[in-house]
């Protein structure tokens, strides 16, 4: 019943405003520009008379105040949406003149590019050492990577207030919005690789999906025959390719009013404007009202107080994005079948799209589990022992490296906002790649 109340005070604070985004002028680089969204929410919070380091930052400005520089990078998918990605530039690495391994972040669910460098105020850039990366222990996955040699690109994806342009549909026309995780996989994230490997000239790359962004990459590669040749490793941290078990966060939901609620129109969830974001940084900012923030987090994710840095919820809160009512339908359905499936338009339109009743599974059995890695928690609420223990059953074989964090209390925020993020998360995602590249090597 609490993580009921939770969910629904959650989706209370977020459903009072909508903002479907502008079109954008690709050329420029203001805050304006690159994220209409949080400019005017960082207008608004400067109103409030109280601002902190790195609320409402941009991805851009995130990097930036870190030492690095950066690139957007403007990708067209086939169907049209224009994806606003974001590489770090380490100077000091360029000037080594090692040829850099790209690696590819794929944010979550109602999340962007910014969750790879939110975590705390550290990250800093540091120099090199006669050509040689320097010893990093940083809790931003992004940062850690970048200070260690790697080429880091990190995706946003349809509809968040980064990528909400598109060739010829405008976001406040309904069609814009009319996609899900799977045309995600297949189209956003297929577009990504290959502009990357096109800029950088690597054949393959290391990619790297956290909670939805796994659910795209299974999507991709399961759907997509020996597309996993593109990749030198796949990490998924939380692996979600089952959502059933309901001793989680999903047993607490209420499917049928939630389907009422997303069936109502097709557009942008939450319908957040910027001032309702800012308002919700501003609260969770206030003493006061800092333990409801944490509340909500906690019993959508999973309570783990050590691990939690209250003093950032503010920032957490303020870098909230967005997705479309459609991809949340999705989602249902995919709790409710325990199996990721295409998108049920019921049975009419599903013989005419699929020749069946019933939309077809996607063959997890297809892919290949050797370019696998597993990261996964005991106390994540979605991404739970039991739906991973499904995962690895659906496989035609094991996993490359299957790693179950030891931490009984770590959730599934805690691998983007955990105070021992490095040791429990970062750590394992860098000697995974260190073992894949020396073995490639030998």
């Amino acid at each position: 019943m609490a993580q009921f109340l939770v969910f629904i005070a959650f989706f209370c604070i977020l459903l009072v405003n909508a903002s479907y985004g502008l079109i954008v002028d690709e050329n420029s680089v203001s805050v304006a520009s690159t994220n209409p969204t949080l400019a005017e929410e960082q207008e608004f919070i400067q109103l409030t008379g109280k601002t902190g380091p790195d609320e409402a930052a941009t991805c851009g400005q995130l990097i930036e105040s870190r030492g690095f520089e950066y690139e957007a990078h403007y990708v067209t998918t086939e169907d049209g949406y224009i994806l606003q990605n974001f590489r770090i530039i380490n100077r000091y690495a360029r000037e080594s003149g090692k040829k850099l391994k790209p690696i590819l972040l794929l944010h979550p669910l109602f999340g962007s590019c910014s969750v790879w460098m939110f975590n705390s105020p550290g990250g800093h850039i540091k120099p090199w050492i006669n050509g040689h990366p320097p010893e990093d222990n940083s809790a931003e996955l992004a940062f850690l990577l970048a200070n260690l040699g790697y080429d880091v690109w990190m995706i946003n994806v349809r509809g968040t207030s980064y990528s909400t342009n598109h060739t010829h549909l405008n976001p406040k026309d309904p069609e814009f919005w009319d996609y899900s995780f799977y045309e995600i996989g297949i189209y956003d994230v297929t577009a990504t690789v290959e502009y990357i490997k096109k800029e950088t000239g690597f054949e393959t790359i290391i990619i790297v999906g956290y909670s939805q962004g796994t659910i795209q990459l299974l999507i991709q590669m399961s759907a997509i025959p020996g597309y996993d040749k593109n990749y030198d490793l796949v990490i998924l941290i939380t692996p979600i390719g089952f959502l059933g078990d309901k001793s989680g966060t999903v047993g607490a939901l209420p499917i049928p009013l939630l389907r009422q609620l997303f069936s109502l129109r097709n557009g942008p969830v939450p319908p957040m404007s910027a001032i309702t974001a800012g308002s919700l940084a501003a609260l969770c900012e206030r003493p006061l009202l800092t333990p409801v923030c944490i509340s909500i987090s906690g019993g959508l994710l999973g309570f783990d107080p050590q691990q939690m840095n209250v003093s950032r919820t503010y920032v957490y809160a303020s870098l909230l994005d967005r997705t479309s009512n459609k991809n949340l339908l999705h989602y249902l359905q995919f709790i409710e079948t325990d199996h990721l499936r295409y998108f049920d338009y019921g049975e009419d339109k599903n013989y005419e799209l699929y020749g069946s009743a019933e939309p077809p599974e996607f063959p997890f059995y297809k892919m290949n589990p050797k370019k696998l890695v597993f990261i996964s928690g005991l106390n994540d609420q979605l991404a739970t022992p039991i739906n991973v223990q499904n995962l690895r059953n659906s496989l035609c074989d094991r996993v490359d490296t299957d790693h179950v964090i030891t931490d009984p209390y770590f959730n599934h925020g805690d691998i983007v906002i955990a105070k021992d993020a490095f040791p429990y998360i970062n750590d394992i995602v860098v000697r995974s790649i260190e073992e894949k590249i020396l073995h490639d090597e030998l």
